[in-house]
């Protein structure tokens, strides 16, 4: 970024933040570090024009807020997609190999693992979402010959035939489905997606892989699930509250893959989400909008 001043901070109380924005033009937010950015930061920024996502999610900035006060959001929906379809790829991999499981047994001195794990060929991918993530997800796992079901009910039929999947309703896909994988933007309307009856109509030997966020998932209908076997393993990088309770039950749980909101973090995602944020932020500077998440106030500037 040449045409302006950057300041960085490491403090991001919201007190801090509002000492930053006084005089900022824009904000480049790092969602990963889970920090809100509020109606006061917003109003507090009495110049500011944009706030960028360096990255796909934007729950934690105050939209209405922003909309409020004319300021852009933007979000950066294309550098992440590979990272995170190959981290949902892992994840399916390690709850059906036990792979976690596994580890452990050879480190504590053990060598045979009892609990078996289950092959992927031939069983049914159930993906719930159909944007650019799970689109990379159902071709990475076409690869392993899984018959790929999806639920999304803004993508047309023959875009998800030309992929190789079958649309359908949730409900069918979560009854014949092996492994379900979320690929959901969060929403008023998806928050808590898959609750207590949806978890109920899982197979018992199903398994279920969050990499979008975890208010989709009702966590405690999913601790319930896990604890009496009526799904088989979850595998997890999202989680309701981030970075995630130590009393969470869910840590105690031996049919769970656990990590850290990292599926972004590999270096080759950064390196380019970075580039592509960079240059995003160069042109808003000058006026020159992408990625935008709250349309409506460019029409208000265009008056």
């Amino acid at each position: 970024i040449k045409s302006a001043e950057i300041v960085c901070t490491s403090n991001v109380s919201e007190e801090n933040l509002c000492r930053m924005v006084k005089d900022a033009d824009g904000i480049l937010y790092m969602q990963a570090l889970s920090y809100p950015i509020t109606r006061k930061v917003i109003e507090c920024g009495k110049k500011l024009k944009f706030i960028s996502s360096a990255g796909v999610g934007y729950e934690r900035i105050d939209v209405q807020a922003a909309t409020d006060n004319g300021v852009v959001v933007m979000n950066m929906p294309v550098g992440t997609t590979v990272s995170v379809a190959e981290h949902t790829v892992a994840l399916i991999l390690a709850c059906a190999k036990n792979l976690v499981k596994a580890h452990e047994n050879v480190v504590k001195g053990g060598w045979r693992l009892l609990a078996m794990g289950v092959e992927l060929w031939n069983k049914t991918l159930g993906i719930i979402g159909f944007g650019r993530i799970g689109r990379e997800v159902a071709k990475r796992m076409k690869g392993f010959e899984m018959n790929i079901l999806v639920y999304d009910p803004y993508v047309k039929e023959d875009e998800i035939r030309n992929m190789g999947g079958r649309k359908v309703d949730l409900e069918t896909l979560l009854r014949e489905s092996d492994i379900v994988s979320i690929h959901s933007p969060l929403t008023k309307e998806t928050e808590g997606l898959i609750g207590e009856e949806e978890l109920r109509l899982m197979k018992p030997t199903a398994i279920l892989i969050n990499t979008a966020r975890g208010e989709l998932v009702d966590e405690d209908a999913l601790i319930k699930a896990l604890k009496e076997r009526r799904i088989s393993y979850a595998g997890l990088d999202v989680f309701r509250q981030e970075p995630i309770n130590k009393d969470n039950p869910l840590l105690a749980l031996d049919n769970v893959v656990l990590t850290p909101h990292m599926a972004v973090q590999t270096l080759d995602a950064v390196i380019r989400m970075m580039n592509q944020n960079g240059i995003q932020v160069e042109k808003a500077l000058n006026g020159i909008y992408e990625n935008v998440v709250n349309p409506e106030v460019l029409t208000k500037l265009k008056k």
